[in-house]
């Protein structure tokens, strides 16, 4: 797994590119603990994935909670339809924030 991370409009957007899972995780984990300690405003964009399992998604609920706890945002970005079913299977989508573009997801950091 590769981690791509950029910043635009002072939002630092996370591309992971691969599978996220167990083997993965850590190096997930270590590239969006990086990115929330340097900025409060993070998007991870997850177009570049085909697979994430429950150790990606506990990184994702991570971040969520430390960026809340902290007054940040994150936001959930450019998910493939399988990728959106594991979260809405996990009731992800009803704890965190979802956008189907970054530029739909500007909003939740207003």
């Amino acid at each position: 797994m590769e981690i791509k991370t950029s910043t635009e409009e002072g939002i630092t957007i996370i591309t992971p590119v691969g599978r996220v899972d167990t083997s993965t995780a850590k190096a997930f984990e270590d590239g969006v603990m990086e990115a929330i300690n340097s900025n409060s405003k993070i998007a991870i964009r997850f177009s570049d994935i085909d697979y994430i399992s429950s150790a990606g998604l506990r990184v994702v609920l991570m971040a969520g909670k430390k960026l809340t706890a902290s007054k940040g945002t994150l936001v959930l970005i450019d998910m493939p339809e399988k990728i959106f079913a594991v979260f809405k299977m996990s009731g992800f989508d009803k704890i965190l924030k979802i956008s189907s573009s970054f530029e739909e997801s500007k909003s939740f950091f207003s």
